[in-house]
C-alpha cells in the first residue's frame, strides 16, 4: 500500500527511507538542504508513518509513503535507501537493497557480529554499490580542518595519544524501551552507539591507521538483557600510540575529544552534535611545558572556527549523493568509507568481547 505520488524525473539522486524512526527526520531535513539529492520514498510498517513524515517536511506530493520495505526498493525512482533499522535487521535489508542495485548509507552500528558484518561488505562489494555509515562529524568541515592541524609535525609533533568520550544520560523511558537497550534489535548498547564516535575519532586521528589490540577496562554496566550501558576501553595502535574510549548512557552529556602529540594538543567539546551547527569550533594548543613554579599559564591556545554552509549531516548526504552520481557515470565505489566502517565496527566488536571475557586483551588481526 503506497500513499502520495511523485513520478518527477530528477537529476539529483533518489533516496528511499526504510524505517519512519525519529532520527529519519533529522536526515530528511539534511537531504532537502543538499543540491544532488532527493527524498522520493519512505517505507514503513505502517504507511501511515511515512506519510506523516512526508507531510512533515512537505513532501507529500512529490514523495511516496509505502507499508513494508520491499516496495521502496521496488520503485523505480530510488537510486539509493538510507537503512535506519536496528542493527539486527541490517544484514537482510542491505543483501536486498544490494541485489536491486541500490546504493547504501546505513546507520551505525552496522553490524551485531563480524560474520553479519561480513555478509554486508560482501553484499556491496559483489553488487558494486556504495557503501557508507551515518557517522555525519566526519563529514563536518571542521574534521578536515582539524586534521590539516594533527598533520602538521611543527604543531603537535607526532601523535601520541587519543581520549574520546561520548555519555548522556537516558531517561527512564529511554532505558526501558529503547531499540537502543534491547538486545535482540540493537545488542550491543551504548558502545554501538555513542561508542561507535569514539573509536571512529581514533581511527581519525591516527590516519585511519588499522590498531594492534584491544582491552576493556573493569566496570563495564550492563542492563538486565545483557545489553552495555557503560564501557570503558584502551586500544593500541603500532608505534605505541594508544586510545581510550569512554562510553555510556548514565552520565551527563559529555562528547570530548582530545588528541595528544609530543609538542600539542587538538581539543573538541563538541564534536558529535555542534553546539552550533553553522559555527563550529576547536582548540589547538602547543608550546607545551611546566614553567617556573610549575604554570603553564603562556602555553600557547588557539580557538579555531569554522563556517560552514550547511550541517554536518547535509554535507554527508552531499558527499554520499555526489558518490552515487559518480557509480551511475560509470566509475567505482569508493572503497574508503566501506574500509572506515569495517575499522570501526570491528574495533568495537573487540572491545566488546575483552569486556565480556574479563578484560583480557583481544587482539587485532586485518
Amino acid at each position: 500500500m503506497a500513499t502520495g505520488a511523485g513520478a518527477v524525473q530528477s537529476s539529483r539522486v533518489g533516496i528511499g527511507i526504510l524505517s519512519a524512526a525519529n532520527i529519519t527526520n533529522k536526515n530528511i531535513r539534511a537531504i532537502k538542504m543538499t543540491t544532488n539529492a532527493e527524498v522520493v520514498a519512505v517505507g514503513s510498517r505502517d504507511a501511515s508513518r511515512g506519510a506523516a513524515l512526508l507531510d512533515r517536511w512537505g513532501l507529500s506530493s512529490s514523495a511516496s509513503a509505502y507499508e513494508g520495505y520491499d516496495a521502496v526498493l521496488a520503485d523505480p525512482r530510488v537510486q539509493a535507501v538510507y537503512i535506519a533499522l536496528p542493527s539486527a535487521l541490517h544484514v537482510p535489508w542491505v543483501k536486498a537493497a544490494a541485489a536491486a542495485g541500490k546504493h547504501i548509507l546505513l546507520e551505525k552500528p552496522v553490524a551485531v557480529s563480524n560474520e553479519d558484518l561480513d555478509d554486508i561488505l560482501g553484499a556491496c562489494k559483489a553488487a558494486g554499490v556504495q557503501l557508507m555509515d551515518g557517522t555525519m562529524w566526519s563529514h563536518n568541515p571542521r574534521a578536515e580542518r582539524m586534521a590539516a592541524v594533527l598533520h602538521d609535525s611543527a604543531a603537535v609533533g607526532e601523535l601520541t595519544d587519543v581520549t574520546a568520550t561520548f555519555f548522556f544520560r537516558g531517561a527512564a523511558e529511554f532505558l526501558k524501551n529503547d531499540v537502543r537497550v534491547q538486545t535482540g534489535l540493537d545488542p550491543a548498547g551504548a558502545l554501538g552507539d555513542v561508542g561507535w564516535y569514539c573509536v571512529r575519532a581514533m581511527l581519525w586521528a591516527y590516519d585511519w591507521t588499522p590498531p594492534l589490540s584491544a582491552t576493556a577496562h573493569p566496570g563495564a554496566v550492563y542492563n538486565e538483557a545483557g545489553v552495555p550501558m557503560h564501557m570503558a576501553a584502551t586500544v593500541l595502535f603500532p608505534g605505541g600510540r594508544r586510545g581510550t574510549l569512554q562510553c555510556g548512557f548514565d552520565s551527563a552529556l559529555v562528547q570530548q575529544v582530545l588528541v595528544s602529540g609530543t609538542l600539542g594538543t587538538v581539543q573538541l567539546q563538541d564534536f558529535v552534535v555542534p553546539r552550533n551547527e553553522l559555527r563550529c569550533c576547536f582548540t589547538a594548543t602547543h608550546d607545551h611545558c611546566l614553567r617556573e613554579h610549575e604554570t603553564y599559564d603562556d602555553t600557547q591556545r588557539d580557538e579555531v572556527t569554522v563556517h560552514l554552509d550547511m550541517p554536518q549531516e547535509a554535507h554527508m548526504w552531499e558527499t554520499f549523493a555526489g558518490l552515487v552520481q559518480r557509480c551511475q557515470a560509470g566509475g567505482q565505489p569508493d572503497p574508503f568509507w566501506p574500509r572506515a566502517t569495517e575499522l570501526t565496527q570491528r574495533v568495537l566488536f573487540a572491545v566488546e568481547q575483552s569486556a565480556r571475557e574479563g578484560c583480557r586483551t583481544v587482539e587485532l588481526s586485518w
